[in-house]
């Protein structure tokens, strides 16, 4: 058997149930799927689910689900082992300091994906990361400009 590097087990108390607990784990696996950091043997066998997830018809949660809930290292390539090695203990406070709450009442959106794949992003390719008050703070002005309200 693969280390596992994290499964839904693990969650469950937490988040209250499967669909909850499956979103942060998903995310990222749906980050590593876009990266083509999946096994061979991963890509292979959900295939259909692997383009449905990459043009944004199915989430990172449902091929999580169907991957048996589990982050196992022999699901990922020898790039995205040496990339989770380091960057999985990190993870799950990066997750919870970007969204500023509770990591299990995120919804399993694309628009959530986009918040937390740019914090995986600068990981993976070496930049250190961000605190979560910084990255709150972007958020922020970020929602304002795009709503266009003004101060006077």
């Amino acid at each position: 058997m693969s280390e596992i590097y994290d499964e839904l087990d693990r969650h469950l108390p937490q988040a209250g149930d499967i669909a909850r607990a499956s979103v942060p784990m998903g995310m990222l696996l749906a980050w590593c799927a876009r990266h083509h950091l999946l096994s061979e043997a991963v890509s292979r066998e959900h295939e259909t689910l692997l383009l449905r997830l990459r043009v944004e018809e199915a989430r990172g949660s449902e091929l999580l689900i169907a991957c048996g809930g589990a982050l196992r290292r022999d699901m990922f390539t020898a790039a995205g082992q040496a990339f989770l090695d380091r960057y999985y203990p990190l993870y799950l406070d990066e997750f919870t300091g970007c969204f500023a709450g509770d990591p299990y009442r995120v919804e399993d959106n694309w628009r959530s994906y986009a918040e937390i794949a740019g914090l995986i992003s600068r990981a993976y390719h070496g930049g250190t990361p961000a605190t979560p008050l910084v990255e709150r703070v972007k958020r922020g002005w970020r929602r304002l400009f795009e709503s266009g309200e003004r101060t006077s």
